[in-house]
């Protein structure tokens, strides 16, 4: 029977910039699967193993590993080598003690090395919300995951909110606000964190348009899709490569 699914493979030359791997060894590299996040924006999980995080040598090693259920995303099993693991996913190895959070860098993510007390803490960008059967309020997040919060839990599309995982029980929101802190999840500059000086009305694609204020002192308007709220304050967990937090 002839095999409906696209390939399952992709040329090492087409591969996202970011994605730090040898492209003269070998001609062809997994690629992601359907899944949470876009393949642009995201790592297969075989690749995020073997060549960012070197935690297996070869692809037969990673396969082990995951089919003995050894690899946590977000605090759940997954046995898939396509999967794909992008922005602020959380990738628990117990096994060796370590865990890891995806964060912007210039042009794409990278993972970054977290602590125990917070590979249960996940930030996420709300991207749609609407009321459902029996009243309940529907949050959609950047990752493809709903929530339901509370009532009394103000979150509006553009807000950011961190989670317990893998319960997915709210923690906190950030919102954009005059004074506050963003970090840039897009772009050339992505990774870095900015504060917000403005914010006016734009298109209903871009959502409002924010003036910002870099580290440099440089200044600049952004759409505000492209910023995760941080508050006035960093939160708690780590969130950019530099490690920064209030904790």
């Amino acid at each position: 029977m002839a095999r409906k699914s696209g390939s399952l493979k992709t040329k090492r030359a087409d591969v996202p910039r970011f994605w730090k791997i040898s492209k003269k060894d070998k001609r062809f590299v997994v690629r992601t699967e359907p899944g949470p996040h876009r393949k642009d924006q995201s790592y297969p999980l075989l690749v995020l193993m073997r060549d960012i995080l070197s935690i297996t040598k070869n692809s037969r090693e990673a396969m082990s590993v995951l089919n003995s259920g050894k690899i946590l995303v977000d605090g759940r099993i997954v046995h898939s080598p396509r999967f794909p693991v992008g922005l602020m996913d959380v990738v628990d190895v117990p096994s060796v003690k370590k865990a890891f959070r995806l964060v912007p860098m210039e042009g794409g993510l990278e993972p970054i090395e977290i602590s125990d007390n917070e590979k249960n803490l996940k930030m996420c960008i709300v991207k749609s919300k609407k009321t459902v059967r029996g009243a309940k309020t529907a949050c959609g997040l950047h990752d493809g995951r709903v929530i339901y919060p509370e009532a009394e839990v103000d979150v509006r599309p553009g807000d950011s909110l961190i989670l317990k995982l893998p319960e997915q029980e709210f923690q906190s929101s950030y919102r954009l606000t005059m004074g506050s802190l963003a970090l840039l999840v897009r772009g050339e500059r992505s990774g870095e964190v900015i504060t917000i000086e403005d914010l006016k009305p734009g298109t209903f694609s871009r959502g409002s348009i924010a003036t910002v204020r870099f580290a440099d002192g440089s200044g600049s308007e952004l759409p505000s899709t492209a910023l995760m709220p941080l508050g006035k304050q960093l939160p708690s967990i780590t969130v950019t490569r530099h490690g920064v937090s209030s904790s």
